[in-house]
């Protein structure tokens, strides 16, 4: 709906405060329950070895995944993180970037799950892997 789009429009808008923006997350596009944001891996986003932290890789799944689910949810509702896992499989090294897509598996009165799939933009390696579940209240 429309009053939806506007509700996830002033979202990405306001943007995320604190440790969100320090990530320097971009939003490529979002609807129908999917979502797409990038990330480029700074040194601010880098672990010891010089790759992208699995930190900043957990934040980039939450916030893909909140996105689509917004655009899946009647009311537009972010919701609560009550689970997040992530597997990584491969990394991402300084200086590139990565891509993050989030698609809703189900959503219900109360629960959002949504999958989200990182990739290296350079080569389409997958890097990690995220679900996530959210309370959406009653």
């Amino acid at each position: 709906s429309d009053e939806m789009r506007k509700r996830v429009e002033e979202r990405v808008r306001a943007g995320s405060g604190g440790f969100d923006r320090t990530c320097g997350l971009r939003v490529v596009s979002f609807g129908e329950g999917r979502a797409t944001v990038e990330m480029d891996v700074t040194a601010a986003l880098q672990n010891s070895l010089g790759s992208l932290h699995g930190g900043a890789v957990a934040t980039l799944v939450d916030n893909a995944g909140t996105l689509a689910i917004m655009t899946a949810d009647r009311q537009a509702r972010p919701g609560v993180t009550t689970d997040l896992n992530t597997s990584y499989f491969a990394p991402a090294p300084a200086g590139s970037t990565v891509v993050a897509d989030a698609s809703v598996l189900k959503i219900g009165k109360t629960l959002a799950f949504v999958s989200v799939d990182v990739r290296r933009a350079s080569d389409g390696v997958l890097v990690a892997q995220g679900r996530m579940t959210k309370f959406q209240g009653s």
